[in-house]
């Protein structure tokens, strides 16, 4: 064997190869392929795809869909409040007019 491939070499003959050894290169090459292939796509998938920046929403709290009558009735003693000072200046307003005018 080893004088075969100092000849082979010396005159520059190609060198003998079984067929298991051209299938297993051949597996080789293709499997080295695919692997700098996916390299490549993996590579390129960030390049590709700049992040996108997306807006911020201003959340609503969530309301509960029960209020308690305490609540309620703090709410609505608040709104007669300023529903009866808005009709006390309405009326302090027309008083001043009333007066102005000279009506009694």
């Amino acid at each position: 064997m080893i004088i075969n491939e100092v000849i082979r070499r010396w005159f520059g003959l190609d060198p003998r190869h079984c067929e298991a050894c051209e299938i297993l290169r051949a597996q080789l090459d293709e499997s080295s392929r695919e692997r700098k292939d996916l390299l490549n796509r993996l590579l390129d998938r960030d390049k590709i795809e700049p992040p996108t920046i997306t807006p911020v929403e201003e959340y609503q709290p969530i309301k509960p869909q029960y209020t308690p009558w305490r609540v309620r009735q703090q709410m609505l003693e608040a709104e007669d409040r300023k529903q009866a000072a808005l009709l006390k200046d309405k009326m302090k307003e027309i008083e001043d007019l009333e007066k102005e005018v000279g009506v009694k």
